[in-house]
C-alpha cells in the first residue's frame, strides 16, 4: 500500500492555495483578535433588537459580517489542520478558530431569544411593512418553526460557548 506523503513533499502546485484565504498564520491570528475586540459592539445590540426593524437590519448585518470572517477563519485553519493530522501547527490554528468561532457563537447566541420575544405577529408585521426585511422571512420561519428548540439567552450563551469544549 502506498504511504501518503507529508505535506512538505507534496508540489506547491497540488496543495490548497492556504495563502489565498491569509498570506500567513500572522495574518490568521490578526484576524482572530480582529473578531474577538469586534465582539463587544455584536453584544451591544442585544435588548435592542425589538427596537425596529432599522436596528435589526444594522445588528444582521454586523452579524453576517462577522459571520463570513468566521467562516474564512475556519476555513484557513481546516486546510492546515485537515491535510495532515499530526501537524502541530495545523492543530494549533484550528484550536485557534475553533475557540474563536465558541466565542463568537456565544455573543451572537442572543438574537433566537430575543426575537421569539418580540414575537411572531410582530415579526410579521415588519416584514409587511419593510421591504428590506424580506431577506429574513425565511429565517423568521425557522426561529418559529424550531422555537420549542430555543432556550433562553443565557443558555443559548453558555451552549455556544461549550461548542469549543465539545470539539476538542
Amino acid at each position: 500500500m502506498p504511504t501518503a506523503l507529508p505535506r512538505s513533499k507534496v508540489k506547491q502546485s497540488q496543495t490548497w492555495n492556504a495563502e489565498s484565504v491569509f498570506p500567513s498564520p500572522e495574518a490568521f491570528d490578526a484576524e482572530i483578535r480582529s473578531m474577538l475586540e469586534s465582539l463587544p459592539a455584536i453584544k451591544a445590540f442585544q435588548g435592542h433588537l425589538g427596537d425596529g426593524p432599522d436596528t435589526f437590519i444594522e445588528a444582521m448585518t454586523a452579524m453576517d459580517g462577522l459571520s463570513q470572517r468566521a467562516m474564512k477563519v475556519q476555513v484557513y485553519a481546516t486546510m492546515s489542520s485537515a491535510v495532515d493530522a499530526t501537524d502541530q501547527q495545523g492543530a494549533e490554528l484550528n484550536s485557534k478558530a475553533t475557540s474563536a468561532l465558541a466565542q463568537v457563537s456565544a455573543a451572537t447566541s442572543f438574537v433566537d431569544p430575543e426575537l421569539l420575544a418580540i414575537g411572531e405577529a410582530r415579526l410579521r408585521q415588519w416584514l409587511a411593512d419593510d421591504p428590506r426585511l424580506k431577506l429574513y422571512e425565511h429565517y423568521f420561519n425557522d426561529i418559529f418553526r424550531k422555537q420549542s428548540h430555543v432556550r433562553n439567552a443565557e443558555v443559548e450563551e453558555l451552549l455556544g460557548m461549550l461548542r469549543d469544549p465539545f470539539n476538542s
